[in-house]
């Protein structure tokens, strides 16, 4: 059993290797080689009585306390750097959670843990992505102390068994194959089944929302055609972004038949943008990238002699005709 143990990880480091980098840069590589090796049966320290919210309310400790007694765990880790919304991309976490509900129940939990640079943004984040999963809230990185986290972002998620011991490393949210991977061990499976592959057409994968005003909401549908033998089947979709979300039909679309992704853009930035929402799907092509662009203004409030706040007449007009 060790052996065939030490046998799959050898060969899980090899293949996420691959699907991290694509092989085209040996130092990212041998990156991933090295990481995965080093922290591969390590085991993660959590240190107690950080505050937990949901909703961006802070909840008792207790509710947090039960996604650490979990068969299995994901662990996510966010520290001060970057753009928190774009590296929590809880629309796409919301999904994968979704899956692992109706696939293993209370086998599996995920665990959320964030050092933000500000902590209201996260409050807001998690309210406007209708986030109702508990998130620890670490200031001082503590966590981060204890355990001394790879810098790369890439390589701050593992997947932990009950004793907290790391089995894999990588973000599925940012690669789809780790994932798959992820579910492979919580299964009790080393090998995935080939997935059955169709082809598709899509009218448009561009969409140009022209000059719109910053913090609107606005749509842009793209109807992809299955044109193969198989059910086509979108197991995922990725945003650039907490300003962008997709909708689409969570069941398999036959043969012939089409579907529509709906992508919603509500900027909270003014200037020019292009954001890419990334569709992972069963064609050999996946993921396929779809592409939203235009141009964010500030609103503007005009008002009469008689202090009639004309835009917002007009927003009550689009919001009741949409």
């Amino acid at each position: 059993m060790a052996t065939e143990t030490r046998l799959f990880v050898h060969v899980f480091v090899w293949i996420f290797a691959f699907c991290a980098t694509s092989c085209k840069k040996n130092e990212r590589r041998e990156e991933a080689v090295k990481i995965v090796s080093e922290w591969t049966g390590e085991e993660i320290v959590f240190n107690e009585n950080l505050p937990c919210f949901v909703s961006g309310l802070e909840v008792f400790p207790g509710l947090c306390e039960d996604y650490f007694n979990k068969e299995f765990k994901i662990l996510l880790y966010v520290d001060s750097t970057g753009c928190s919304s774009c590296r929590l991309k809880l629309f796409e976490w919301k999904q994968l959670i979704e899956e692992a509900d109706s696939l293993f129940g209370d086998k599996m939990g995920f665990l959320f843990v964030l050092q933000p640079k500000n902590f209201q943004e996260v409050i807001y984040i998690s309210i406007r992505a209708e986030f109702d999963y508990p998130i620890l809230i670490d200031t001082k990185g503590a966590i981060n102390r204890l355990n001394r986290f790879p810098k790369n972002e890439l390589y701050q998620c593992f997947l932990l068994d009950g004793d907290n011991k790391v089995l894999s490393v990588g973000n599925p949210t940012i690669n789809l194959k780790i994932w798959e991977l992820y579910k492979s061990y919580i299964e009790g499976k080393h090998v995935t089944e080939p997935k059955i592959i169709t082809t598709i057409n899509a009218e448009k994968t561009t969409h140009d929302y022209g000059a719109i005003r910053k913090g609107s909401s606005n749509y842009a549908d793209f109807e992809i055609t299955n044109t193969g033998n198989n059910p086509l089947v979108i197991s995922r979709i990725s945003v650039a972004c907490g300003c962008t979300r997709a909708t689409w039909d969570k069941q398999p679309i036959a043969p012939g038949q089409a579907t529509t992704i709906r992508v919603e853009m509500a900027p909270d930035e003014t200037g020019p943008f292009s954001k890419t929402v990334t569709v992972y799907c069963n064609v050999h092509e996946s993921p396929v990238r779809l592409t939203v662009k235009g141009l964010t203004s500030e609103i503007k409030t005009y008002r009469n002699k008689k202090n009639v706040n004309f835009q917002f007449i007009i927003n009550r007009i689009e919001r009741a005709v949409m």
